[in-house]
């Protein structure tokens, strides 16, 4: 690509961005905490552009490797086709594009030059602390990480277990922060190897991501002593390799998803019996349902509507835990403050109990400084600004937010991380910082469902039970390629459709007229409705005032890219070259073999390919034209098939206007069943042109 057409399709690339966040956001957007454009990147892999891809998921999200094994993906529970069949595997398809892009990835970790001339000091290096280090290495400041563990990564390396979150996979995006030049001090505890005050006076700015590092416990009798173990400190001891006797039986207090990697963790070293007591009823558990099914699937028993009344001990050994029966965990007003019938108790036997019922900030580090703690243990802190009660000190993360997820600790981050920038440069920070709260497209029309054709989600296998529990291997297989492919074409395109330039719009009904959907309405101009709009580009080509773009793709791009694609015609060449129209997505899943003569053209769909587009193959010699559509049924766009003939048929009148044989053009709809039906409908179409013969 010349250096014009990497200028106008980067300045194509910025204006879109810039359409596309003044619209309402796709619903998987507009729930991702960080805004992640799901439908860009799944949309690139669709076509098979993974390295783009992997820009767009990576632009919000310095893990975004992590999130792709431990996400809870809002962005799929969002997801319009819920209301289709199932959500698309948003998660999966960002872990497929990930691996495959691996390499460039690689290829592209550099230092940044530091410009800023100020150091910035950041305080754990979790979600928060690696994306506020990331952020403001890009920006040019000196960036220092301190960690107390001998790893990056904070809770992400420290209590996640590897069954969930491989650390190779940890380390990948950990690589892709300090390959920027950013200085890393591991095994760093603040409080006993340096000062809070000796970094706030190294530095010119100081944000603390120190997350959620200590467990919580309980206030019943016999909870002191051995046998009885807290969540944090036993998924360290296990992350760090530390040699565990659990015994055989482990009895598990909580409901969330610690309370499921302690169970599942305890299963994977070899203790026979876990059970888990909750107050909360299968319905009420915070874990996810996922996290849950998993660990019961492993053999993990759990006992709903318990509460912990006492740890039973004999001659100071744990014997068991007595508990209570609960009547209900929230009140009416849905506060949590369960209710116990003190009448029911009864009695677990456990060789060891792990406490998993929340989580708290260790901020001793902080005594005796110029950092304010309120009467509960929190940092105090401004929202509007991520600033403590210390000038030049900000806070990020869990350590004020309270519990989340990984991908809200980023968000997070974020903010801090403009807020530091915006202060070392004298700037104003309220009002300035990254908001992520946004307006998204409304759910499908009824009638907009019933024309989208039902197809199921892409299956995602685990290891069976049984081989995963004995051992901390990562338990889930990705997608291959024809999986993802096939996985990534069911996506709608939500939000990434036609857009009408008003100043050139004529309101001549045209796009009215073709729309399967019924997303065009015109009056004085035409407004095309993003809740109904799907993407299939129909519009655009017919359009006579060439008033309509699409924002997933530019209309120029086919006709820009031709001569790239045929290249160089052979004079002596015993065989036709055909310029072949192919739709990415199925033919990516059948594959994309084809002979060297056929010159793939892959569009996002048939119903996008303008005349133009087809007399431009001619314009570059090819000596026939291919315009293949899909296996009948399998389209996923209603209703293109007869605009995209007429299209073709005009194409053929237009060349024979110019003494080119008609019949070197042709539509053609490949065969379904097993077999590459796309490269066969090419090659018996080549021969036909042989026999007309080859251009000169």
């Amino acid at each position: 690509m010349s250096s014009v057409q990497t200028a106008d399709k980067d300045n194509y690339l910025k204006r879109i961005a810039e359409t596309k966040n003044k619209r309402p956001y796709s619903p998987c957007r507009a729930a991702c905490p960080v805004n992640t454009d799901a439908q860009a990147y799944v949309g690139l892999i669709a076509q098979g552009r993974y390295n783009e891809a992997f820009e767009v998921i990576t632009a919000p999200n310095p893990i975004a490797s992590v999130c792709s094994l431990i996400c809870h993906h809002p962005c799929e529970q969002a997801c319009r086709r819920c209301t289709v069949d199932e959500p698309l595997a948003i998660r999966h398809l960002k872990r497929f594009a990930l691996e495959k892009a691996l390499d460039y990835r690689h290829s592209r970790r550099k230092p940044v030059k530091k410009t800023k001339g100020k150091s910035i000091g950041i305080i754990g290096s979790g979600p928060s602390g690696l994306a506020a280090a990331n952020d403001l290495a890009n920006l040019g400041y000196d960036v220092t990480i301190y960690e107390r563990h001998p790893m990056l990564g904070g809770m992400l390396s420290s209590t996640i277990p590897p069954y969930r979150l491989p650390r190779k996979t940890l380390q990948e995006d950990i690589e892709d922060v300090i390959s920027k030049g950013v200085e890393v001090k591991t095994n760093c505890e603040i409080g006993k190897d340096i000062t809070i005050n000796d970094i706030t006076a190294k530095h010119d700015a100081v944000i603390i991501a120190a997350g959620l590092s200590l467990s919580r416990s309980l206030n019943i009798p016999g909870v002191e002593g051995e046998g009885v173990v807290l969540a944090i400190p036993f998924l360290t001891d296990v992350s760090f390799g530390k040699k565990l006797d659990l015994g055989s039986k482990v009895l598990v207090i909580g409901g969330g998803n610690v309370a499921m990697d302690v169970a599942r963790t305890a299963k994977r070293l070899g203790v026979k019996n876990v059970e888990m007591v909750c107050l909360e009823s299968a319905e009420e558990m915070p874990a996810w349902k996922w996290e849950v099914d998993e660990a019961v699937e492993e053999g993990v028993s759990i006992l709903h509507r318990q509460g912990p009344k006492a740890v039973r001990r004999e001659g100071g050994k744990v014997k068991g835990l007595e508990v209570l029966k609960v009547i209900s965990v929230f009140d009416a007003n849905g506060r949590f403050n369960p209710v116990f019938d003190n009448s029911q108790i009864s009695f677990i036997e456990a060789d060891n109990i792990i406490i998993t019922i929340g989580q708290m900030a260790n901020l001793l580090f902080l005594k005796d400084s110029h950092i304010q703690v309120d009467e509960r243990g929190r940092v105090v802190w401004d929202p509007e600004t991520h600033m403590s009660s210390a000038k030049g000190v900000f806070v990020a993360g869990e350590v004020v937010t309270g519990p989340g997820s990984a991908i809200q600790a980023v968000a997070s981050g974020h903010r801090a991380a403009v807020a530091a920038h915006l202060y070392l440069q004298g700037e104003k920070i309220e009002g300035a910082l990254p908001v992520y709260d946004k307006e998204k497209i409304l759910p499908f029309p009824t009638d907009v469902v019933s024309n989208i054709m039902p197809e199921h989600r892409a299956k995602i296998h685990h290891l069976p039970p049984e081989t995963r529990c004995s051992s901390f291997s990562h338990f889930e297989f990705g997608y291959d390629e024809i999986e993802a492919l096939k996985e990534a074409g069911r996506c709608r395109g939500c939000g990434s459709g036609a857009v009408v330039d008003t100043s050139k719009c004529m309101a001549c009904l045209t796009c009215q007229r073709v729309c399967p959907y019924g997303a065009p309405k015109v009056t004085a101009w035409s407004e095309i409705d993003p809740a109904r709009c799907q993407a299939c580009g129909l519009c655009a080509p017919e359009c006579p005032a060439q008033a309509i773009s699409m924002l997933s793709y530019n209309t120029m791009d086919i006709r820009k890219t031709m001569p790239s694609i045929i290249g160089v015609l052979d004079t002596k060449r015993e065989k036709p070259v055909i310029a072949a129209f192919l739709c990415t997505h199925h033919v990516g899943v059948l594959g994309f073999d084809m002979p060297d003569n056929i010159r793939k053209v892959p569009v996002h769909c048939t119903s996008r390919i303008d005349i133009t587009d087809l007399l431009k193959a001619f314009e570059c010699g090819a000596d026939g034209v291919a315009v293949v559509r899909c296996p009948e049924g399998s389209c996923k766009y209603k209703g293109v098939g007869k605009r995209v003939a007429a299209r073709v048929n005009r194409t053929k009148e237009l060349i024979s206007m110019l003494g080119i044989d008609a019949g070197r053009i042709e539509l053609f709809r490949a065969g379904s069943g097993n077999g590459n039906s796309y490269a066969s409908v090419c090659n018996e179409f080549a021969e036909r042109i042989k026999e007309i013969a080859l251009r000169k």
